[in-house]
């Protein structure tokens, strides 16, 4: 569904109550399989596949980092990183009971999320130097995906 996701430049200012409503659904869309009933002019696998197709492109537009001249926010950051690690965890843990992710593969994922949630502090931000301010000034623009910044500014 090409459009679906609108950019930083059409998007009104960031809105927390935008980011934290829709973020789950759309994290729910690129992880779980979508299942969509066929009508008469569609068969269930090219449903599937169309499924498919648009939680890719979320996943794509999750995994963007959307430069902007933010300035780094340390409690901003820490908010945005902490809500977005703990929402991915949520996600997986329904995905697992929900039967459609085996528990051993959430595990696998979920521990150095696990691990990376206590150390997302305040204080962390404002010690932090090279790739780790990058990716704590990342996470103080509202538009930016945890998984986006970890990726565009690994330490």
């Amino acid at each position: 569904m090409p459009g679906l996701i609108a950019s930083p430049t059409v998007l009104p200012q960031p809105c927390r109550v935008w980011s934290r409503r829709f973020a789950p659904v759309l994290l729910l869309l690129a992880v779980s399989p979508a299942v969509f009933a066929a009508d008469e002019t569609t068969t269930a696998s090219s449903a599937r596949d169309r499924a498919v197709a648009d939680a890719d492109q979320i996943a794509q537009q999750l995994l963007k980092v959307h430069e902007s001249e933010t300035d780094l926010n340390c409690a901003k950051a820490v908010e945005n990183a902490r809500y977005g690690v703990e929402t991915m965890l949520e996600v997986g843990e329904k995905n697992v009971r929900g039967g459609y992710l085996p528990a051993a593969q959430f595990n696998a994922s979920a521990a150095p999320l696990r691990t990376l949630l206590p150390q997302l502090t305040v204080a962390d931000c404002e010690a932090a130097g090279g790739n780790k301010r990058a990716f704590y000034q990342c996470m103080s623009s509202d538009y930016n995906h945890v998984l986006a910044c970890g990726k565009a500014h690994p330490y």
